[in-house]
C-alpha cells in the first residue's frame, strides 16, 4: 500500500509492506524492511513504523563533520522539537563495513516506558544515523523486526566475506594453542574468573579442558568436569526429549498440546486451542516474555506453579505474527515431555527422571543434573558478577535458585566434557559417535524449523 503523506512541510511516501523488503537509502546503505511495517521516506529520511503507531526506527544520511552533528540533524529531520539530556555515551567497536560507531543514550523517565537512543555510523565522509523512539513495550514485542533492520544495515560498499569452496584447517597442536590463547584473551578483557572448555573437529572431541579458577580468591582450578549452569543451552537438551518422544510414537509435532496434557491452559482460550507441540518451542504464540513475574515468585515454587503462570499469560500480538522469546512456553514443553514420560509422577519429578534416563545418560553426559544439592556439593563454580564499581565479585546463588521451577527453560548444570557431547549428536543429526541412530534425523531438525522471521 503506498500513499503521500507530509513529514513536517516537506512531502513524503509511505508504503506499508507486505513483505520483507531491502531499502537503499539515500546514501547508498542498505537494510532490510520487516512485513507489516510502514516506511516513510522523504529525502535522506526513512522512518519505519510498527502496526502500534506508536514507535518509531529512523534511519537518516548526513555528510555532517562529525557523529554529534549528524545525530542533531537527525533529530532535527525527524522531530525538531525533541530534547532529552544525553544519559551515555558510548563508542563501540566498527564492524561490517562501518569505519566507526558512535552510540548516544538519552535520558528517559520510569513512568514514560520509553526508547530514546541514537546510533551513528560512518564509512569515509558519509554517516547513517538510525534513531530508536518509542514505547519499550513496543519495542520488546517487536525486538526481532528491530533486530532483522539493525543486523542487516551495510554501507554500500560493504562486501560480506564468504566461506564458499573454502576448505577448513584441522584443529592441529597449533591452532587448539591459538584457540587456548583467544580463550584466555577473552576471560581477561571480560573479567571472566574461570572457563570449561571443549572442542571438537570433523565430528571427533579434540580437547577437553578448563581455564582460570572456580572462584575468585582461591586456588581450585576449572577443568573438563567442573559443572557451571548452562541457562537457555537446557532449552536444546528439552526439545530433544520431545524429539525422543516422536521417535517413539508417544506424541506427534502436530498433535494439539491440550491432546497430550489435558490439563494445558493458555490466559486466552482461543490461543490455548490452536497450540500444538511444536508451538511450545516456537516462540511465535504472541505470548510475551513475562519474566519478572518468575523472578520475584519463586521462593516454593513448583513445576505446578510454572503450568499455572502460563494459564494466566495473555498474548501481545497474532499468532504467528512475532517472534517472542518466552521461558515459560519452553518451561511447559518440557513439563509437557514429563507427563508423557510418567504421568504418575509429579510433574517435575517425571521431567527430571525423563531429561536423566532418555538424553543425559545415553550420552554419557553423568554429571549434568537439575539436582542444586548435588551440583553444589561437587565439582562446580561459583556465581559471580559485578559490583557497583564494576569489579567481579563473588555473587550469591539465590537469585539461581529463581530458575528452578521452570527448570527445562534454564535450570541445567552441565560440564564442558558433558555439552561437547550433546553438541556432537547435534552436529551429527542425531547420531552417537559410534554410528547408532539416537534420534532420528527428521525429528531433530523439526526442532530447528523456522516459524518466525528474526
Amino acid at each position: 500500500e503506498i500513499s503521500a503523506c507530509l513529514v513536517g512541510s516537506e512531502m513524503c511516501i509511505r508504503d506499508r509492506l507486505s513483505a520483507d523488503k531491502e531499502i537503499t537509502t539515500s546514501g547508498g546503505a542498505t537494510f532490510t524492511a520487516p512485513v507489516g511495517w510502514s516506511i516513510v521516506t522523504s529525502g535522506p529520511l526513512i522512518i519505519i513504523e510498527p502496526p502500534e503507531a506508536d514507535s518509531h526506527v529512523v534511519i537518516f544520511d548526513s555528510e555532517a563533520a562529525s557523529a554529534e552533528a549528524a545525530i542533531q540533524a537527525a533529530w532535527a529531520a525527524y522531530k525538531p522539537g525533541e530534547k532529552r539530556p544525553i544519559r551515555q555515551k558510548l563508542s563501540p567497536t566498527a564492524r561490517e563495513g562501518w569505519e566507526e560507531v558512535q552510540v548516544y543514550l538519552y535520558e528517559t523517565s520510569p513512568n514514560e516506558r520509553a526508547v530514546a537512543q541514537a546510533t551513528a555510523r560512518r564509512v569515509k565522509n558519509a554517516w547513517t544515523v538510525v534513531i530508536l523512539n518509542g514505547k519499550v513495550p513496543t519495542f520488546e514485542k517487536r525486538g526481532a523486526a528491530v533486530g532483522l533492520m539493525l543486523g542487516s544495515l551495510r554501507p554500500g560498499t560493504y562486501q560480506r566475506e564468504s566461506f564458499a569452496g573454502r576448505k577448513a584447517g584441522a584443529l592441529n597442536a597449533e591452532r587448539l594453542a591459538q584457540m587456548h590463547e583467544f580463550v584466555q584473551m577473552a576471560m581477561k578483557t571480560l573479567d571472566v574468573p574461570g572457563a570449561g572448555v571443549a572442542f571438537i573437529d570433523n565430528g571427533k572431541i579434540v580437547y577437553e579442558g578448563g581455564f582460570g579458577v572456580k572462584e575468585l580468591g582461591k586456588p581450585d582450578k576449572v577443568d573438563a568436569n567442573t559443572l557451571f549452569m548452562a541457562a537457555s543451552n537446557t532449552k536444546g537438551m528439552t526439545t530433544l526429549l520431545l524429539a525422543k518422544l516422536v521417535d517413539e510414537g508417544r506424541i506427534k509435532w502436530d498433535d494439539f498440546v491440550t491432546k497430550a496434557y489435558p490439563k494445558f491452559k493458555l490466559g486466552d482460550a482461543r490461543t490455548t486451542e490452536q497450540v500444538r507441540i511444536e508451538h511450545l518451542i516456537c516462540a511465535c504464540t504472541g505470548l510475551p516474555r513475562q519474566d519478572l513475574p518468575w523472578l520475584f515468585e519463586f521462593r516454593k515454587a513448583t513445576a505446578a506453579y510454572s503450568m499455572e503462570m502460563l494459564g494466566k499469560m495473555q498474548p501481545t500480538s497474532g499468532f504467528g505474527e512475532v517472534f517472542q522469546y518466552s521461558n515459560l512456553m519452553a518451561s511447559g514443553a518440557g513439563y509437557v515431555a514429563g507427563y508423557l514420560y510418567n504421568p504418575k509422577l509429579e510433574l517435575g519429578a517425571a521431567y527430571d527422571e525423563a531429561m536423566r534416563k532418555k538424553v543425559f545418560e545415553p550420552l554419557g553426559m553423568n554429571s549434568t543434573t537439575f539436582d542444586y544439592g548435588r551440583a553444589l556439593k561437587g565439582n562446580h563454580a561459583i556465581p559471580h558478577s559485578d559490583d557497583v564499581d564494576a569489579k567481579q565479585r563473588v555473587a550469591s546463588m539465590d537469585l539461581n535458585y529463581s530458575v528452578r521451577p521452570h527448570r527445562p527453560a534454564g535450570g541445567v548444570w552441565t560440564s564442558a566434557h558433558d555439552l561437547i557431547r550433546y553438541v556432537q549428536l547435534e552436529l551429527a543429526k542425531g547420531k552417537l559417535p559410534n554410528g547408532k541412530v539416537f534420534v532420528s534425523e527428521a525429528n531433530l531438525l523439526a526442532r530447528r524449523k523456522p516459524y518466525v522471521k528474526v
